[in-house]
């Protein structure tokens, strides 16, 4: 599979050919690099709002992570998975009519929280194409 390793010295991440990354924003609007939108067929920032793709977020060990999964509708558990170091847990629902594949890991240094926005138009995804699972197996903390 084609792309390129990506690192911002907090998250490492496989972007494939053909999706782009942008960096996300915090509470305050300010742009994280805890924070990473991986977008197929995306070109600018905008394309977040019409194209598929995953939000990946990072929660150092000092940091709280409490899951929103109470925020949305037609919530239904998966099955916990092993994709490359993790194990995942997580659960569909919709968001604004969105669909979405949300997913948790835990490591000893962090926790990681991945949004999966799998149809947005005629844009789709799922976990099981090959570039979102090596997106999933190659997510890592800088250490």
């Amino acid at each position: 599979m084609s792309g390129e390793m990506f690192s911002n010295g907090i998250l490492r991440v496989f972007v494939p050919t053909g999706w782009k990354r942008f960096y996300g924003i915090d509470s305050e609007g300010k742009t994280t690099p805890k924070k990473l939108h991986i977008y197929k067929d995306a070109q600018t920032e905008f394309d977040i709002f019409s194209k598929a793709g995953l939000t990946i977020c990072y929660y150092g060990k000092d940091e709280y992570f409490l899951s929103p999964k109470f925020f949305y509708d037609d919530v239904q558990d998966l099955e916990p998975f092993e994709c490359g170091k993790h194990r995942w847990e997580g659960y569909t629902c919709t968001s604004l009519g969105y669909p979405y594949t949300m997913l948790t890991a835990m490591s000893d240094s962090a926790t990681f929280y991945v949004m999966v926005l799998t149809e947005n138009g005629e844009h789709q995804i799922s976990l099981q194409d090959g570039d979102v699972r090596a997106i999933l197996e190659s997510i890592e903390a800088c250490e």
